[in-house]
């Protein structure tokens, strides 16, 4: 829970997430052990392509559909994503959470990648990326 409180802002959290899914990889964060990156979709979006993404995952945790879904394409660069809402629950810390599946494509299936991530919602700052997050256990009735 530390991680969440200590995020300033639901846009910058949302910001970070998108910057650790979709980091352009550099001559740097090669040289630092993150050549992993390189194959992934993300090593590969521009600063387009990271908005129209953060726009359909701001789309998708607001949406009050369940089984929502969100497609960004980008036809400047062919790249693109999908978002499905997997799972909402209310985590032992009574935050309201979703989990979402995000898959993201680069020039038309050249490269692809996917992923389940877990957002929270926290008073005063906004849906933010909560991996640790477990559903609170059902109430006795």
């Amino acid at each position: 829970m530390q991680r969440a409180a200590s995020t300033a802002g639901p846009l910058r959290a949302m910001r970070m997430w998108v910057g650790l899914c979709a980091l352009a990889v550099t001559s740097d964060s090669m040289s630092a052990g993150m050549d992993f990156l390189s194959g992934l979709p993300a090593a590969y979006f521009t600063q387009e392509d990271r908005d129209l993404m953060m726009k359909s995952v701001k789309e998708m945790l607001d949406s009050d559909d369940p089984a929502a879904t969100r497609e960004w394409a980008n036809p400047n660069t062919g790249n693109s994503g999908t978002l499905k809402m997997r799972s909402q629950f209310t985590a032992t810390d009574g935050a309201p959470c979703k989990r979402v599946w995000v898959s993201s494509l680069v020039k038309a299936g050249s490269i692809k990648n996917a992923a389940n991530y877990t957002f929270c919602k926290f008073e005063g700052r906004g849906w933010l990326l909560h991996p640790d997050a477990v559903p609170a256990p059902a109430s006795p009735k």
